[in-house]
């Protein structure tokens, strides 16, 4: 069943706050959708079959241990203002960031408590529910709270036609740029409920990794250029999704970095991978 506006995650008791998928904006969803499915074995989950029904196009994929990702994709109509500024301002690239919740008015009032502020909410549907935290307090980028229904969610979706990968692909985290390590933390780790897992000094800067579900989310504090230049006077920047696959060889026009490969934004629809071999 297709749901209603952005993130057809299955519904699901839940207990607390759990990171869901990435959201990344392009002028074409299915060009992200023959990038991470066709060439890096992301399974397809499906998107919606009524074209005129959502105010854009969304999608998703999924890698093995959970992690989603999802496309969206402006149309031609007042509700896709939104990803078209984001697309004139910014290029493609990352959006936003995916929480579901268990109850999303007591995370509303989480947020505020906190000192956030709620933009966007829309409490009407039965199966979705959303509200937004702005990027200029969220650490530049956007944090969606989701809380589903019953019915949220596709039903078992036909795959694609076969990828160049197997079925081993992971996301193994995102690392996230950010200029105030500990108000960044006290969102992530405080209203959005993601578990401390370790904090290590290295060559880019100060970190601190989150874990939620099965993603882990690693915040930086850069010290170094290039990324601290890449960074900018921005509250903060997702530098990278980190994953690692059966066959590099299935990618074009990757260079070494560090312990593995680099496809940098200009290459991937405005989004930095940091590619690594599976082992055997």
């Amino acid at each position: 069943m297709s749901t209603t506006g952005d993130g057809g995650a299955t519904g699901g008791t839940i207990t607390a706050p759990v990171m869901d998928h990435l959201a990344l904006a392009s002028r074409r969803a299915w060009d992200n959708v023959a990038r991470y499915c066709g060439e890096l074995g992301g399974r397809w989950l499906g998107g919606p079959t009524e074209l005129d029904v959502d105010p854009f196009y969304f999608c998703q994929v999924e890698f093995l241990g959970g992690t989603k990702l999802e496309f969206i994709e402006p149309y031609e109509n007042p509700g896709s203002d939104f990803i078209r500024r984001f697309l004139h301002r910014n290029g493609p690239g990352p959006h936003h960031i995916t929480f579901k919740v268990p109850d999303i008015e007591e995370m509303m009032a989480r947020s505020v408590d906190a000192g956030y502020e709620i933009v966007n909410a829309d409490l009407s549907g039965d199966d979705w529910k959303e509200a937004f935290l702005h990027p200029k307090q969220s650490h530049g980028i956007v944090i969606q709270l989701a809380q589903l229904g019953p019915n949220a969610g596709w039903e078992d979706a036909p795959p694609l036609p076969p990828t160049d990968q197997g079925t081993n692909t992971t996301i193994d985290g995102l690392t996230h740029l950010v200029a105030d390590l500990d108000r960044a933390v006290e969102l992530f780790g405080g209203v959005l409920a993601m578990t401390e897992l370790d904090r290590t000094e290295g060559p880019m800067g100060s970190a601190v990794t989150m874990g939620s579900g099965p993603w882990k989310l690693r915040l930086v504090a850069p010290t170094a250029d290039p990324v601290q230049q890449w960074l900018g006077t921005r509250s903060g920047r997702l530098l990278q999704i980190e994953m690692s696959v059966d066959h590099l060889g299935a990618l074009p026009r990757l260079r070494p970095l560090g312990d593995g490969y680099e496809l940098t934004p200009e290459q991937n629809l405005g989004t930095r991978l940091l590619l690594r071999q599976n082992s055997a």
